[in-house]
């Protein structure tokens, strides 16, 4: 597992400041809190929360709260942000053919993996890596699922009932 997963999975509000606009502050804050100063780096914070131990995990956990409510004093709510950040991005997208060009390529994608490892006979050896390539593409044709018919089209939904 990596550091970013670890920071999300124990201070999400954190670990979503620092993919955002407010990357700045989080770092700052994290820096200042467990490295000793304010300058720290994002590589020193990366080897920090690498190799915390569970107290320090749980002491990163406890500060997610103290940074959120930081945020909250000066009226920034960082997943409102991030939330706004993600529909402006489909806006921005929505006369772009690219999306439904990568979502195609990724449905045939599957096919053919399904196919090869049911109908075809692969070469010994490359079974084990057609799976694990058939989980890492169903894993990504599944985002684009959601992108079609998922969040967006039951956010657009929820968003035509309000309106009427």
């Amino acid at each position: 597992m990596n550091w970013k997963n670890t920071l999300s999975s124990i201070a999400p509000t954190l670990a979503t400041a620092l993919g955002g606009p407010f990357a700045g502050a989080a770092t700052k804050f994290l820096s200042s809190k467990f490295l000793g100063n304010e300058n720290g780096t994002d590589t020193e914070i990366e080897q920090f929360i690498s190799m915390a131990n569970p107290d320090q995990l749980l002491e990163i956990k406890n500060s997610d709260k103290e940074f959120k409510l930081s945020m909250e004093k000066i009226g920034v709510d960082v997943f409102e942000i991030e939330a706004n950040d993600k529909k402006n991005a489909r806006a921005e997208n929505k006369h772009s053919y690219m999306p439904a060009v990568l979502s195609a390529g990724l449905t045939l994608f599957v096919m053919v993996i399904v196919y090869a490892l049911f109908y075809a006979e692969p070469p010994q050896g490359a079974r084990e890596v057609l799976y694990m390539l058939l989980g890492v593409v169903i894993k990504e044709w599944s985002n684009s699922c959601h992108y079609w018919y998922g969040t967006t089209q039951s956010s657009q939904l929820k968003t035509d009932i309000m309106n009427r």
